[in-house]
């Protein structure tokens, strides 16, 4: 194996050096060897992508850049090289589902800005990607950029009225009025949607927007969907191979952890049904209540517990009910010296068992 070891390094070594003197056969050449040794790893298929592109063998390099991607486990690096080769070969739909799943794990990785720039050249590519722009309406939402959420929810209401889904674009409509009430622009798409006249108007040159001319309507993403399998999975193989240590953990600090690990995951729950998805009567939409854990989750990292616990209790009054959220909130409560509403919170929480133990250990 030391041999193999040996053999590949020197391999990688020659091929970075190939090409950046741009002699891309050679590195092609060498690098066969470090496939062979190892063809598992990501790197030799990085390098040799980048050894074919510099041959303008697109194709090629494509598929190599999707090896690599493969190997690393969904690496983001990897995955923005996948798209920028699908882009070069006007392969647009599936560059802007791969710049989808690479903005997925960058929010994963709480990398927000990174992920925003993902979905913006998502959207740039496939307009109507419904899955970036809910990200984005997210997202805005939950940095207070009312005006960016305010237009990402009428992207959104646009795409559904003209896949004719007007109950759910009037939805999203309404989640934009409760971010800006006298915005003219959702108060006129409401009256557009309701009395079923042409297609709701395009803002002027947004970021985001959709271009008049694109009138096909895309579905999910089928790689988005992979890689946010993948992250999960990785995510699980992390947790289980560094086991927390139980022992030396309390009940209450535990609890704790399993609450901030249950919300982060109801921020990346798929979810199928549209009423809920987009919201219905006077509840918020799915996409509303992610935005405030969101928001709540910041304010809490950052000391502001009373703003937290505002985000928090919007969300539980919006349709959230997770054990998760009645857990953190009743201990928020017990930080600010709400010990009655700390109790009511509590006592929801208790309900399931993963936080009963915690509880009684407050109470």
């Amino acid at each position: 194996m030391a041999g193999n070891q040996a053999q590949y390094q020197e391999a990688i070594r020659r091929a970075k050096l190939y090409n950046q003197q741009k002699e891309w056969t050679k590195a092609i050449g060498v690098l066969r060897i470090a496939i062979n040794e190892f063809p598992a790893l990501p790197e030799p298929y990085d390098l040799l992508g980048q050894a074919c592109a510099g041959l303008r063998q697109w194709d090629r390099a494509l598929d190599v850049y999707k090896r690599a991607a493969r190997y690393s486990g969904g690496n983001i690096a990897y995955l923005n090289k996948v798209a920028d080769m699908q882009e070069r070969l006007g392969q647009l739909s599936e560059a802007g589902q791969t710049y989808m799943a690479a903005g997925e794990l960058q929010m994963r990785k709480n990398n927000l800005e990174l992920a925003e720039s993902n979905w913006l050249r998502a959207i740039r590519l496939e307009p109507n990607l419904l899955g970036a722009h809910r990200r984005l309406a997210m997202l805005y939402q939950r940095q207070n950029n009312v005006a960016a959420a305010v237009r990402e929810y009428l992207a959104i209401a646009r795409i559904l009225d003209m896949r004719g889904e007007k109950k759910q674009a009037l939805q999203m409509c309404k989640a934009a009025l409760r971010l800006d009430p006298e915005n003219n622009d959702v108060l006129k798409a409401v009256e557009l949607i309701r009395y079923g006249e042409a297609a709701i108007p395009e803002p002027d040159e947004e970021p985001g927007s959709i271009p008049p001319q694109a009138q096909e309507v895309s579905e999910e993403p089928s790689l988005a969907d992979t890689v946010r399998q993948m992250a999960a999975v990785l995510e699980a193989e992390r947790q289980q191979r560094v086991p927390a240590p139980v022992t030396e953990v309390g009940p209450v600090q535990a609890a704790n952890q399993l609450a901030q690990e249950q919300l982060a995951a109801e921020i990346f729950r798929d979810e199928e049904d549209e009423d809920v998805l987009y919201g219905t009567g006077e509840g918020l939409s799915k996409l509303e209540r992610d935005a405030l854990i969101g928001q709540g989750i910041d304010f809490q990292s950052r000391g502001q517990l009373a703003d937290a616990i505002t985000c928090y209790e919007k969300a539980i009054r919006g349709g959230l009910n997770l054990p998760a959220v009645h857990y953190v909130l009743g201990l928020l409560y017990l930080q600010q010296g709400q010990r009655a509403a700390a109790a009511a919170s509590l006592k929801r929480a208790a309900e399931d068992l993963n936080y009963r133990a915690a509880v009684q250990a407050l109470w």
